[in-house]
């Protein structure tokens, strides 16, 4: 063969080569690409809201708060709780325990097992013996008499003083001049310095002496060393029946956590006595005014 026919021969070669190549690139696989994704996006289940039943109305004693959101009110003599609003809270301010009370509530059905019930409205229940308190004892209708003589041994000596009958719900006592009564807050005071204070608290009939005393050592704790006073070291003072006699101190105050039976009634009577010139004189005429305690 001539040299000529050879690079023809060679360039025929490289073309053929070339255009192989290129078919070869053109069948190439495209790069992958991710898999699509036919299914709908999962959004999360709504949150199941509880059922609520239409508002009931009902009357029953407030027995008091089992904690700062929960209230109790006794309904014929059955003991229910109550969920409190912070809104609701502040409307209750002028509600004791053991007032008669008017109010509204709806029945949550939180799941199969867990119903709650929402207080939604209250109001007191006003009596006769509301409406005849005062901050100053308020206006007496008691039958007993308005002015009498309490007997009281204050700086060593043992005498006859006059008294006034001041009224309580529940309750009348007679009042030695130095004092002043707040039957609102049922609080005895000295009117020369009110923390010699004397708070006093009816008790329900079925009270428990053994949960009154460590309610007591809780609250005496706090100032000092808590003791109890023993029958025999009672049998000569005026508090000599008390069924729990126990007090604290320290540099600055005693206190006392006594509880009594009066006219068949149990009272806890809370004793703030400062340490200074008034306290020789305020728990001699305080135990005097609070014997005095009669059922109204």
């Amino acid at each position: 063969m001539r040299k000529g026919n050879k690079m023809k021969v060679s360039a025929s070669l490289l073309v053929l080569l070339m255009g192989f190549s290129l078919v070869a690139c053109g069948n190439s696989n495209p790069a992958a690409q991710p898999p699509v994704n036919n299914k709908e996006e999962q959004s999360p289940a709504p949150e199941q809201q509880p059922n609520e039943s239409a508002a009931i109305e009902a009357e029953g004693i407030l027995t008091g708060w089992a904690d700062p959101h929960t209230v109790e009110i006794r309904v014929n003599e059955k003991p229910m709780s109550f969920q409190v609003s912070e809104d609701l809270q502040k409307s209750m301010d002028d509600i004791d325990d053991e007032d008669s009370v008017r109010f509204k509530y709806v029945e949550k059905t939180i799941d199969a097992t867990t119903k709650q019930l929402v207080l939604t409205e209250i109001a007191k229940i006003e009596s006769s013996d509301d409406n005849n308190a005062s901050n100053t004892g308020g206006t007496v209708t008691s039958d007993r008499p308005k002015t009498s003589e309490l007997e009281a041994t204050v700086e060593g000596m043992t005498e006859k003083r006059p008294v006034t009958l001041a009224q309580a719900k529940g309750y009348s006592l007679y009042v030695f001049e130095p004092m002043a009564f707040d039957a609102e807050d049922h609080e005895l005071t000295m009117k020369i310095d009110p923390d010699y204070e004397v708070e006093i608290e009816k008790l329900p009939v079925n009270y428990n002496l053994d949960a009154l005393k460590m309610d007591a050592k809780e609250e005496l704790s706090e100032t000092g060393e808590v003791k109890q006073l023993t029958a025999e070291q009672l049998s000569n003072g005026p508090m000599k029946d008390a069924k729990l006699y126990m007090m604290s101190q320290n540099d600055k105050k005693t206190e006392y956590f006594i509880v009594k039976e009066l006219d068949g009634n149990g009272y806890i009577f809370h004793i703030q006595a400062p340490i200074g010139e008034p306290s020789e004189g305020f728990l001699p005429m305080a135990y005097a005014s609070l014997n005095s305690i009669m059922n109204e």
